[in-house]
């Protein structure tokens, strides 16, 4: 039983260490983003061994198992920068979804549109044939502004922004990193500019990891001098609260998908989703609902919020 207490109390500490990883603001090992995203995996592990220390009256192991149960909750957990306005009239539901190279399923992604009334629609890894099969159904009959024009065949950096309300293209600065398409549109809700800037950057692979840090940490500097007007950046982030480049791309600003945010990717795996890197990100707007909704054909789930504009 000894030899079981320690077995134990060595696996709680390996952990407790991963569990932590998410406070290393690195990129190197190249492992170690991967390994940051897994927090709810860390956080099931733990549970059993909780289970197993007590089971096994292991009580070190069983401590070190709950504090890293604590410190992964800290990373998924979302509390922060919750929009506190008096919400006005003016509304707009917005929603995003990684197409998966324009094979998402367009009747499906009509539904849900019609399903929350969305006003703008976020589209990473656009296709032409894809957007323009999208804008024949009833639903996508809505939308009477985008962003531009986007790829033709099967590539990843197509990026749409697509709208029902009067719109305009607003430049953004290129930055430093390589990026997929992030383009921006400022949208007239009943007479309010909202600023929409759609989120693509690269995903923290080998050859991009340096790319990936730099445009998270590109679009948290550009988003800090956009202050002063509603604000809602909303795409694939690659990325979640478990890594510090997002944490500063979003800091002052709130994430929609609340408290517990559903995990968004992989959706074409035999396991089940682990990592919210989608995200619908606001400032100067009140939340009143969100959620996802799962859109055969990608490997992303779509985010959707219901937002107010705040009044002044």
């Amino acid at each position: 039983m000894r030899v079981v207490r320690a077995l134990l109390t060595v696996a709680a500490v390996v952990l407790l260490l991963l569990a932590a990883t998410p406070w290393v603001d690195r990129i190197d090992p190249s492992w170690l983003p991967p390994v940051q995203a897994l927090g709810r995996l860390w956080i099931a592990l733990a549970l059993l061994g909780v289970v197993l220390s007590v089971l096994t009256r292991a009580w070190l192991a069983g401590g070190a198992n709950a504090v890293a149960i604590a410190v992964a909750l800290v990373t998924i957990v979302n509390v922060s920068n919750r929009p506190d306005c008096d919400a006005g009239e003016a509304r707009v539901a917005v929603m995003t979804v990684n197409a998966y190279f324009g094979e998402a399923d367009v009747e499906q992604l009509s539904t849900a549109i019609q399903r929350h009334d969305i006003d703008v629609l976020v589209v990473t890894e656009a296709t032409e044939p894809m957007i323009a099969s999208l804008l024949r159904t009833d639903a996508g009959k809505r939308f009477v502004h985008r962003s531009g024009q986007t790829v033709e065949g099967r590539e990843a950096d197509g990026t749409v922004i697509l709208s029902r309300d009067r719109a305009r293209r607003v430049d953004v600065p290129a930055g430093e990193a390589e990026t997929f398409q992030q383009p921006a549109m400022s949208v007239d809700v009943d007479g309010a500019n909202v600023l929409v800037r759609a989120v693509h950057p690269v995903p923290p692979v080998d050859t991009w990891l340096p790319d990936w840090r730099q445009g998270l940490l590109d679009l948290g500097e550009w988003q800090r001098t956009q202050r002063g007007r509603p604000l809602v950046m909303a795409g694939d982030f690659n990325a979640s609260s478990a890594h510090a480049a997002f944490r500063d791309a979003k800091r002052g600003m709130y994430d929609t998908a609340g408290w517990w945010p559903s995990a968004t990717w992989p959706m074409d795996r035999s396991h089940p989703p682990f990592a919210d890197i989608d995200h619908v990100l606001v400032r100067g707007l009140s939340v009143r609902a969100a959620g996802t909704e799962d859109i055969e054909g990608t490997d992303h789930r779509a985010v959707w919020a219901d937002l107010r504009v705040c009044r002044r």
